[in-house]
């Protein structure tokens, strides 16, 4: 390893525990009530330290909001591609969600108590080529803003579009419903499993016990029927 690439796996270090010890704190005391000072004791670097990779907690939560969607990205990439049949790529798809809440919380939490209006609409079809990132990078309404908020927003356009790319195939197939608009459909759903798995953690608990049944068998069930609002034939 080259003297230029070691120096940066050890920024890459420092800045993934500094990144660590934020977000644990962010979840167990809240974003708010976390300060610089706090993450610093907890990561074991000097505030100068974390100033030298993080302009300052904003941009820590926007990073951890970024690392969290990579991730999802990833998942939800993985298994539309690897699954040819379209329900089985529906439950990896509900699976990677799940495992985005639990792995991500609070990137999860922040991102779906944004408020993005102030940034404009970034208007997608499932036609777009996902590598073309300068409708979001150009517009006037992120000039303001820091390259990690463009890269979330990016990142957020590119799962809308593979989910709708998902929804427009079952749609080739014959398994969704012709008048089923993708895109439109892809924020129905994701609000759909995304409540769904909060209820499962507010409540899954005491839902289980009523009907005798695992929290895995609470979850494929409403998975089942969120899915089945858009199948010609229901499962």
């Amino acid at each position: 390893m080259g003297r230029g690439n070691k120096k940066d796996a050890v920024a890459a270090l420092h800045r993934e525990q500094i990144l660590k010890a934020a977000e644990k704190l962010f979840f167990e005391k809240g974003y708010v009530q976390t300060t610089i000072d706090d993450i610093s004791k907890a990561s074991a670097y000097s505030r100068r330290t974390i100033y030298a990779y993080y302009e300052n907690k904003e941009d820590i939560l926007h990073h951890i909001m970024e690392k969290g969607l990579l991730a999802l990205k990833t998942d939800i990439d993985n298994a539309v591609n690897r699954q040819e049949d379209f329900m089985e790529g529906y439950k990896e798809i509900c699976m990677a969600m799940r495992n985005y809440q639990k792995e991500y919380p609070h990137s999860a939490d922040t991102i779906r108590g944004a408020d993005t209006s102030h940034l404009g609409v970034f208007n997608t079809s499932v036609t777009s080529d996902t590598s073309d990132t300068s409708k979001v990078s150009n517009d006037s309404n992120t000039s303001g803003v820091s390259d990690t908020v463009k890269n979330i927003l990016i990142l957020g356009e590119e799962i809308n579009r593979i989910l709708a790319s998902f929804i427009e195939r079952g749609k080739e197939k014959g398994i969704v419903r012709k008048e089923v608009v993708p895109m439109l459909t892809v924020y129905i759903l994701w609000s759909g499993i995304t409540a769904l798995l909060t209820l499962a953690d507010t409540k899954g608990t005491y839902i289980c016990r009523q009907f005798d049944i695992s929290e895995n068998e609470f979850l494929d069930y409403g998975f089942q029927q969120l899915i089945n609002s858009i199948l010609e034939v229901r499962v």
